[in-house]
Order: C-alpha cells, then structure tokens, then sequence
C-alpha cells in the first residue's frame, strides 16, 4: 500500500531528510547536500508549496535546466528539494552542504518523495 507523506524534517547539521507518516513514524532517512556557507539553506517551518517533475532552476551565476522531481518549500520558489543527478554523476556523495541553498538528494530518492507527498505537506529546516 502506497503511503502519503504526512511530515519531512531536513537537519542541516547531519545532512539528512528524515521522512514521517501520519502516525509520527520514520518511513525513510535520505542522505542530502544543503546551501554551503556561502549560500546557506534557511532554517524554517514551511510547506510543500509547488511541484514540478521537472524544471530549469536559476540563480545569480547558474541555469540548470532538467532539475527532475522538485518540490519547492518556499512561495518564492527560492528554496527546493530536488534530485541533483549532476552531483551523483560526478561521484561527489551526498551528506556535505553543496548546493545555493536547495537540498539536492539521490534521484531515487526525490523520485519516491516526490510521488508519496502531497502539496501542502509541513517541512521544518532546523540545525
């Protein structure tokens, strides 16, 4: 049986997304890379906002088309979850902050979060 997301905690100390159902229980752990230093993930109580199978992200110094399985946490769009198969490709292992501030993971992973989770699922980014 299918079973929808009800919860997700990203800890940006321990690199990790930790996936809850509605019973509170822990259905998955991801391995995630965060904002680095420079660019950090904000920490903040959010929701699943938008969804896209797949996007052309845009930053101050990077187009990245192609970004599969995003969900966004921010109404601006600004702060995501995504595959990042460009980082898997280049054998650089999730768990170390990476990103502009979206949290990128495996692309097996995005792809079962993004099918088992709703819009309007809360997030919390803590440290």
């Amino acid at each position: 049986m299918l079973e929808l997301v009800a919860s997700l905690v990203v800890d940006l100390s321990d690199q990790r997304l930790t996936v809850y159902n509605s019973d509170q229980e822990v259905v998955r752990v991801i391995p995630v890379s965060t904002g680095k230093a420079s660019t950090p993930t904000p920490i903040f109580d959010s929701k699943v906002y938008t969804k896209y199978r797949s996007t052309t992200m845009y930053g101050r110094t990077y187009t990245v088309p192609g970004v599969p399985f995003t969900m966004c946490v921010s109404a601006n769009e600004a702060i995501c979850l995504h595959a990042a198969p460009w980082q898997e490709n280049a054998g650089k292992p999730f768990g170390v902050p990476r990103s502009h501030g979206c949290v990128r993971m495996p692309l097996n992973h995005a792809r079962w979060l993004f099918h088992n989770t709703p819009k309007g699922t809360p997030i919390t980014i803590q440290a």
